[in-house]
């Protein structure tokens, strides 16, 4: 299993642990010292049940935001257990692909395994959602109708006895398959249904369930395409189509339990669903500026900064960019009063490959419009951290008190806990007294562990010692994450810090351990901030 360890660390290092929160501070913790983690799980993985009763997966469960009035739940595991069942899964992934539908039927687009021992991602990158919607609108033009739906809140209400049965027709390894179902039975709180969203675990897992699914579909004689639980079926006649929808709903409900979303459920002709796809030639741009949108969508936005040639792909990538207008662009989103979120999320990541002059404005433009961009507004903030020491102090000041009357005023963006939780993370780089008042009295409040966890290290940061040495005294009491950030941040109290950890050392975990250690490096190497 080592192997699948450190593939499972390296990839969590380069690619984060999750895609709805912001990356705890084990990431850094994985990419300096692999080996040591490594040897922990490998110690988890010799005796897990005693592992779990010693200690038990701790996780966050928290909302995230869909469109401007939806939300799901969403969990970031702690990073050893995460990592540990992400190698549990990825010891069986191969096993996993060959039981779902083959690539070559052009069907399903989401998730394929196919790991890269060298960039160490797990998924095929050639493969996605652009390959999805090109695919989609072959098909099309092919058939008079189109059904598009998607699943009704699908990770939460995937049934384990449903998902192990599949693990078990794909696998002999039945004891991974039995770690893989412990663990989602704890991290469910022993619920028997649910997945853990953000994570490549979960969106493997996921995939193998729903290639029953696909499989019933193909049995049907269906042409249809996949994209997670994005469909869309394709029929010769309108009451071909209906017939579809009908049979469909039957078959999700009674073998999965699942239902399509009202909502998204529609049935269009042909010419109306080219109309409306980016990549239908036959939807015709009704002006210039929409041609160029068109064309943004197609562009490929993939950049590798630890590729050989990351320096030659980062200025063509560039140059590509040079070709847009990408501020107007998003400033044309803004004006709506709803956002294509697709769009804008690739817009707002399109803004840090620019010309640093451009940053201040573009920055401006985002932060004066923080209600319209609500449904994207980790993006928001991932960018703005990004730029935080290239843009100008005038432009700081006024992102840092924007997000600062957010908190104060108790703005429905900010009650959101994955948007609180990236909006501190910005708020890390704001050295004013307000923000530190705003902190100490976020964690006063009953948070999430996950704001907690980053509010001390945040502390930290700004090497707030009176704060960190008053919560110590807490320690006993508080969470598992709070703890080990805790051990982190107790690094800036020089002896006090030293002589508390040694004190407390017998009650640490091998994971904080390590996390003392790393912290102990970096500090005698000399300047250290917290990374946050």
């Amino acid at each position: 299993m080592k192997q699948h360890f450190k593939f499972a660390v390296d990839n969590i290092a380069k690619f984060g642990d999750t895609d709805v929160f912001p990356y705890p501070i084990e990431n850094h913790i994985f990419f300096d010292k692999p080996n040591e983690v490594v040897e922990i799980l490998d110690a988890i993985h010799k005796d897990f049940d005693s592992s779990l009763l010693m200690i038990p997966p701790v996780y966050a469960k928290s909302l995230s935001v869909v469109g401007y009035s939806g939300f799901r739940p969403a969990t970031q595991i702690d990073p050893i257990w995460n990592a540990y069942l992400l190698a549990l899964v990825l010891s069986i992934g191969n096993e996993i692909e060959i039981a779902r539908v083959p690539t070559a039927r052009n069907t399903v687009f989401s998730y394929r395994f196919k790991p890269d021992e060298t960039n160490r991602s797990i998924f095929n990158l050639e493969i996605g959602w652009q390959t999805y919607q090109k695919t989609c609108v072959e098909h099309a033009r092919k058939h008079a109708y189109v059904m598009a739906c998607d699943i009704s809140d699908f990770y939460p209400r995937i049934y384990h006895h449903r998902l192990e049965n599949a693990l078990k027709k794909a696998s002999i390894n039945t004891e991974c398959i039995r770690r893989i179902m412990e663990l989602l039975k704890r991290i469910s709180e022993g619920a028997s249904y649910g997945l853990p969203v953000g994570g490549p675990a979960a969106r493997l897992l996921s995939e193998l369930l729903l290639n029953r699914i696909d499989r019933f579909l193909i049995a049907e004689g269906v042409t249809f395409c996949r994209f997670v639980d994005d469909f869309h079926l394709f029929a010769t006649s309108r009451e071909e189509a209906y017939g579809q929808l009908v049979s469909f709903s039957e078959l999700l409900l009674a073998n999965e339990g699942l239902s399509l979303q009202k909502a998204k459920t529609k049935i269009m002709s042909r010419e109306e669903f080219l109309s409306t796809s980016f990549f239908a030639e036959e939807n015709e741009p009704e002006s210039e500026e929409d041609l160029r949108t068109r064309k943004f969508i197609g562009l490929r936005l993939k950049y590798d900064p630890y590729s050989p040639t990351a320096d030659e792909d980062y200025e063509a990538l560039r140059d590509e960019l040079q070709k847009f207008d990408i501020v107007a662009m998003l400033a044309r989103e803004i004006r709506k009063t709803r956002i294509d979120e697709s769009l804008t999320r690739k817009l707002i990541h399109a803004i840090k490959f620019l010309e640093p002059k451009i940053h201040n404005q573009a920055v401006i433009s985002l932060t004066d419009s923080f209600p319209v961009l609500y449904p994207v507004f980790p993006s928001v903030m991932i960018l703005i951290k990004s730029l935080i020491d290239d843009i100008d102090k005038s432009t700081r000041t006024a992102v840092f008190q924007s997000i600062r009357n957010l908190i104060k005023q108790g703005s429905y963006i900010t009650r959101v806990p994955a948007n609180l939780a990236f909006a501190i993370r910005v708020l890390a780089h704001d050295d004013s007294e307000e923000t530190d008042a705003i902190l100490a009295a976020l964690y006063k409040e009953p948070v999430n562990m996950m704001i907690k966890r980053d509010i001390i290290l945040i502390m930290a940061k700004r090497n707030s010692d009176y704060w960190i040495s008053n919560c110590r005294k807490q320690y006993s009491v508080i969470t598992p994450w709070e703890r080990r950030a805790l051990l982190i941040a107790s690094y800036i109290l020089e002896d006090e810090g030293k002589h508390w950890r040694e004190a407390i050392k017998k009650e640490v975990t091998p994971m904080d351990r390590v996390a003392m250690d790393w912290a102990a490096e970096k500090k005698n190497v000399g300047s250290w901030d917290v990374p946050i």
